[in-house]
């Protein structure tokens, strides 16, 4: 994962602000049913914002992430996000305290799924000049979040349209979104029920100026 990550780092770099002229390249596409880990890091300083297990259905948009207890700075309790694209909400659950909150989600983009405005930039391979087995063909695409003033660049397989890194800038953050340990497929669909004990919960007004969107959310954990 950290090969994947630092080589989509030194792509992102060379690509700069501008983005390159749209070839005419593959169409847009949708990732598969996932299950992996999804880790997040700021790219100032390099800190780990989170790591943690996520099961995401692409066809219902839903996702489900639970932080690892192994993201050893958290000394609160481990995050655990049920986000429902198509509604526009997600819940913030308290499994140890049976408790939870419900919010809005202004954006329907993320980092397991290219979003609708994605641009196509290039199609490389990454991987070793000497063993082609190791190489993986990927294309990188660019594009922004109108609702958050966001600028992303993302890394996707070529064929199963897999998300490999996305990263994610404004002019206060970037953070890299790594993927790894991919199985396409949802293991546990129960992970998208909703725990009982949120379902009477009421939807939290959000403060004003505030959006509560996928990147945002992880920003602030």
């Amino acid at each position: 994962m950290q090969d994947f990550a630092f080589a989509a780092l030194s792509i992102w770099l060379c690509l700069g602000a501008t983005a390159l002229a749209e070839s005419h390249g593959p169409q847009h596409c949708t990732s598969p049913n996932m299950t992996g880990v999804l880790t997040v890091m700021a790219l100032t300083g390099g800190e780990i914002k989170a790591t943690g297990h996520y099961s995401y259905d692409s066809t219902n948009k839903k996702l489900r992430f639970t932080e690892s207890e192994m993201h050893l700075n958290k000394t609160e309790h481990l995050e655990d996000y049920l986000m429902l694209f198509e509604e526009g909400v997600f819940y913030d659950i308290d499994m140890k305290n049976q408790s939870c909150k419900k919010m809005s989600l202004h954006s329907h983009a993320h980092a397991l799924e290219l979003p609708a405005g994605a641009a196509h930039q290039v199609e490389l391979f990454l991987g070793s000049d000497t063993v082609q087995e190791d190489n993986i063909k990927v294309n990188i695409w660019m594009g922004s979040v109108a609702e958050t003033k966001g600028q992303y660049s993302a890394l996707t397989t070529v064929g199963e349209c897999l998300p490999l890194s996305t990263f994610y800038s404004t002019e206060s953050i970037t953070l890299l979104f790594s993927n790894s340990e991919v199985v396409t497929e949802v293991k546990a669909p129960e992970m998208f029920t909703l725990p009982s004990f949120c379902e009477a919960v009421e939807l939290e007004e959000t403060p004003k100026g505030q959006k509560n969107d996928f990147f945002n959310i992880f920003n602030t954990v």
